[in-house]
């Protein structure tokens, strides 16, 4: 069973590169981890038409907050003039009408930069956001590992 997440990494990423988790790009997630019995290239290929041709996202960040259940993880959030949330509506569409259950998907979405050990996202950034990224949340390599299955650039 593949696990997933899509992101907009702040810088871009490389289909096939992986990191270890420790070391997550700083990125806004679209659509948090779901699972599915395909694999990453019937996910991604399911996404593709649903990003091609999309524009860049210039996206602001303007706050910080703690997120998670023990409001434990540190993070930056960022707004937009309403793509975001719209990729995120798409995408989740496309998911739910190809039966991947998406129920875990939050209903409060706030896009936000969680901070990682590479830095984080200091408010008052504006950044231009060029490129989606389907990330495999459990590659071949292992558990601690996280791999780019996928990337679509986003039009300037």
């Amino acid at each position: 069973m593949g696990r997933f997440a899509v992101v907009l990494p702040l810088e871009p990423l490389t289909a096939g590169a992986s990191f270890p988790v420790s070391a997550w790009p700083l990125h806004v997630t679209v659509v948090e981890p779901f699972e599915t019995r395909h694999d990453a290239t019937w996910v991604a290929d399911l996404m593709g038409p649903v990003l091609r041709g999309r524009r860049a996202i210039e996206a602001a960040s303007f706050d910080r907050a703690m997120f998670g259940r023990r409001r434990d993880v540190p993070v930056t959030l960022v707004r937009d003039d309403g793509p975001l949330g719209a990729m995120r509506t798409r995408l989740l569409g496309a998911l739910r009408e190809a039966d991947v259950d998406v129920a875990r998907a939050r209903l409060d979405y706030r896009p936000h930069v969680t901070d990682t050990s590479l830095g984080s996202m200091p408010t008052g950034r504006r950044v231009m956001l060029e490129q989606t990224a389907l990330v495999d949340l459990r590659p071949p390599k292992g558990r601690a590992m996280r791999t780019v299955a996928a990337v679509w650039p986003l039009e300037a």
